[in-house]
């Protein structure tokens, strides 16, 4: 937990204080009006300026990732992960202001993912995160609501954080969640 906290106070002080908190707020607000480029079968991969245009214009998209733990300490938030609780920082530790591009992935044995790649902000951040909290946990929420939970088992120096899904309908339902649909 000393990491979580040493790791909570180096973020905080590389400017993730700006950030939007997401807890315990039933609709948070936007963290970056324009959201990432999201790559699949039914949406183009580079949208039109209109295209942008429209989809901030419509429901915003949140996009966050959260630093989390199995053991439970102030002041971290109980997330229920499907009949366990995770404790996570209730401050983001990444948004979509630090994404790049989203992309479905599909691996041997039809295997799903989503690949979240880093701008140059994010690579950073994801680095950092990545090297301090190994055997702990990112949790994926979109809209404000928990898509996804990757275990850290490495350090992420490419900026490439690939995330499982259930399958493929989960994969697309988090990208329709994305792209503000509901």
């Amino acid at each position: 937990m000393k990491i979580l906290l040493k790791l909570a106070i180096l973020a905080l002080s590389a400017g993730l204080a700006a950030c939007q908190q997401t807890a315990p707020r039933r609709v948070p607000e936007p963290v970056d009006p324009a959201p990432p480029v999201i790559q699949s079968s039914n949406v183009p991969a580079a949208p039109t300026a209109s295209a942008a245009t429209a989809s901030r214009t419509q429901s915003p998209t949140v996009i966050t990732l959260h630093l989390a733990q199995e053991k439970a300490e102030a002041p971290l938030v109980a997330v229920d992960v499907g009949g366990t609780s995770l404790y996570a920082l209730p401050q983001p530790v990444l948004t979509q202001a630090d994404l790049l591009r989203v992309t479905p992935v599909t691996a041997q044995g039809q295997r799903t993912f989503i690949l979240l790649e880093m701008n140059q902000r994010g690579l950073s951040k994801l680095r950092s995160v990545t090297a301090q909290a190994q055997g702990h946990y990112l949790l994926l929420s979109v809209q404000g609501q928990l898509a996804s939970v990757a275990r850290i088992s490495e350090t992420i120096s490419d900026g490439r954080l690939m995330i499982g899904t259930q399958n493929a309908q989960h994969t697309q339902a988090i990208l329709k969640l994305m792209q503000g649909g509901q």
